[in-house]
């Protein structure tokens, strides 16, 4: 009789702990969606209207176009510097 009431009583534990589990899972997964850093940033930006989605797409973009220039610039660069050595020998 002990065994089977300790056993009804751990069950009915587990089970709380699960429903717990369950709560405490529903709560922090709405807690992080409403805190997403991606979502604070775009209700900012919408709120004080710094800056469009196109404005922001359009710096992207040249800050892209930039990067890809100077990599090839100096590739160029360095590719100049070691055919330059090899002409001194």
């Amino acid at each position: 009789m002990k065994e089977t009431d300790k056993l009804r009583e751990l069950e009915q534990r587990i089970d709380e702990l699960e429903q717990q589990l369950e709560h405490f899972e529903k709560f922090h997964s709405n807690h992080l969606n409403e805190n997403d850093v991606r979502v604070v940033v775009d209700k900012i930006l919408m709120e004080k209207k710094i800056a469009s989605q196109e404005e922001i797409d359009s710096k992207i973009y040249h800050s892209h176009l930039q990067l890809i220039k100077w990599i090839i610039g100096t590739g160029i660069s360095i590719g100049a510097a070691i055919l330059g050595m090899f002409q001194f020998f």
